[in-house]
């Protein structure tokens, strides 16, 4: 007898986050499998030394589908 799975696991996609000016040193492009703008951000962080303290050091943009994202909504927006 087939059974109906009520837990859907879905999986985030993949996201291609471009970097741009002086971030260009750590990478141009990479693709991240995240849910998230954040957790993209967060990644990047954990992954690439000397990207978190260049982040708290300057004044960066972050834009999704091309639409500039402010920090409330960096959390929610993929």
């Amino acid at each position: 007898m087939a059974t109906t799975h009520a837990l859907h696991l879905a999986t985030p996609g993949m996201a291609r986050i471009c970097l741009y000016g002086d971030l260009q040193r750590f990478c141009r492009r990479v693709s991240l499998q995240v849910a998230s703008g954040a957790e993209a951000v967060r990644a990047l962080a954990v992954q690439l030394p000397g990207l978190r303290q260049k982040l708290n050091d300057g004044w960066y943009q972050v834009r999704i589908a091309g639409d500039d994202v402010t920090a409330d909504t960096l959390t929610t927006s993929l």
